[in-house]
């Protein structure tokens, strides 16, 4: 049953803006045009002509100053859901009332971030498209759950993105980047200030890129930090 009230997130761990646009686009693997469309929301004329902007679907906080990072962790979360639902190939022009539905649902805003979302969101979803009559409404739950056993369940595409997440109190709270696939690395508001880090050795991608742009070799990287060859290789193409 729907709550009467929905409740947002209020952890300063979660709030705090900790990436800038682009950046949080290059960490779940989408344009940054479509990020920056997922956080102000998009532009389109009505009918009659009436230019009208559609609602945010990424949380994002005003940058101090007019400049610097705006997108806290629970909008990197956010977004990293949008991108699995993109890479699932539905028509994300229906993802609006998808999300309200859940959010009405589970009584929470930034329910796209919600543990709910891993339990219980296929369930809502696969209700939500079998009651709409829009048939754009189905086609996109239809992208997203299949039947198995009587209950809907996430396709693989998104079941796989899912996976990446570790849940605390009900919230994301680390996601490990499928953007690095030939190494382990997470982001987590507590570490590092959330910025990608090598989850084996708490080490920053960032401080491992510098070493390198700044002339040291692979090899003795490999070396200092206890890392596979094949790990710092990766990180420098990726860098590249």
């Amino acid at each position: 049953m729907a709550s009467t009230q929905i409740r947002p997130l209020d952890d300063f761990r979660y709030t705090l803006p900790i990436y800038r646009r682009a950046e949080a686009a290059r960490l779940v693997g989408v344009p940054p045009s479509t990020l920056r469309n997922w956080a102000q929301g998009y532009v389109f004329k009505r009918l009659n002509g009436e230019q009208t902007v559609s609602a945010p679907l990424v949380t994002t906080e005003p940058p101090p100053h007019g400049q610097g990072p705006s997108v806290p962790f629970v909008g990197l979360a956010e977004a990293y859901i949008l991108a699995a639902f993109r890479q699932a190939g539905v028509p994300m022009q229906r993802i609006r009332p998808a999300i309200k539905r859940l959010e009405e649902t589970f009584g929470l805003a930034q329910a796209l971030a919600s543990e709910r979302l891993c339990t219980d969101g296929a369930e809502v979803l696969w209700d939500y498209g079998r009651s709409s009559t829009e048939p754009s409404d189905q086609e996109f739950v239809d992208g997203l759950v299949v039947v198995r056993n009587g209950q809907g369940v996430f396709r693989e595409v998104v079941k796989d993105y899912l996976t990446r997440v570790t849940y605390e109190d009900g919230w994301a709270k680390m996601i490990e980047l499928p953007t690095y696939p030939d190494a382990r690395v997470i982001v987590d508001p507590r570490i590092n200030g959330g910025q990608p880090t090598l989850a084996d050795r708490g080490i920053r991608v960032a401080d491992v890129l510098d070493r390198l742009h700044a002339g040291e070799s692979p090899e003795d990287l490999s070396y200092d930090y206890d890392l596979p060859l094949s790990v710092i290789e990766s990180l420098s193409l990726r860098a590249a």
